[in-house]
């Protein structure tokens, strides 16, 4: 199956490069971008294909995936929507936050096979997050869409009407998992810790314990169990999840979300 992007930003390039190291052939890969230059840079790195044109592009894969910011997708549909159209068996997937898959199938002006995909930042690190929708999709397509994220972390297939949740819990949560770990790096400075090593030690202590739990979760092992397994009676972490309790983390966390859905609906 040939996988052709519109767009070579960051995370198209971070997919692509996820694609081929997990095994993907480049050459079933095509780039096309509207400064042509960086898809032949990218295509060359990879040893993929470069379109001549956006239409050119769509006449040739069976997944198109839009990689292009929210605010010019419209432009690049309008261009590509009476090729891709006509090839009722080709596939496209959005990465653009923010427009629905009613939208989208409004702009493309007919019923077409169609994947709505979010991942997060840490796409770059093949450590994603990534929630994909479908409408009018074949297995087929939705798994080929869903293998190419697999390549660069996790996915998840969700009714749309999670998306506004599933985006604060993955993709705007990456900014405040970083200022969790700035706000203990500044603890270990105040301790005096550099905050260069306290920055490491935090960071890789709660990277080990996600690693931990989604291993132990295939198990069944939920959050509180393994809260359970470091806390011991008397002991120095009970003290700090009290201490952390009464600071409100958990009520500040969780309106954390709600504040970032409220948004997102005023937004829409």
């Amino acid at each position: 199956m040939r996988i052709g992007f519109i767009g070579t930003g960051a995370m198209a390039q971070a997919i692509a490069r996820g694609a081929v190291a997990s095994g993907v052939d480049p050459a079933t890969l095509v780039f096309s971008n509207r400064t042509p230059d960086k898809a032949c840079d990218l295509a060359d790195e990879l040893g993929a294909v470069a379109a001549s044109s956006n239409v050119s592009l769509a006449r040739q894969v069976d997944v198109v995936v839009l990689a292009v910011k929210p605010k010019d997708q419209r432009t690049v549909i309008k261009e590509i929507a009476h090729t891709v159209v006509g090839r009722p068996d080709v596939c496209v997937a959005s990465l653009a936050a923010g427009r629905t898959l009613d939208q989208i199938t409004q702009d493309f002006g007919a019923g077409i096979p169609l994947v709505r995909v979010m991942p997060n930042v840490a796409a770059t690190v093949r450590q994603s997050m990534t929630a994909l929708t479908s409408c009018r999709t074949t297995d087929e397509q939705v798994n080929a869409v869903r293998d190419l994220m697999n390549s660069v972390g996790r996915t998840i297939l969700i009714d749309e009407d999670y998306f506004p949740v599933f985006q604060a819990l993955a993709s705007c949560s990456p900014a405040w998992y970083f200022q969790i770990i700035d706000s203990f790096a500044r603890a270990g400075l105040k301790y005096g810790l550099s905050k260069d090593s306290a920055v490491e030690i935090a960071a890789q202590a709660m990277a080990g314990s996600a690693a931990l739990l989604l291993a132990e979760r295939e198990t069944g092992t939920i959050p509180a169990q393994l809260i359970d397994r470091v806390t011991s009676p008397g002991g120095t972490t009970i003290a700090g999840l009290l201490a952390a309790e009464e600071g409100g983390l958990s009520s500040a966390l969780v309106g954390a979300v709600d504040a970032s859905i409220h948004a997102d609906s005023h937004l829409g």
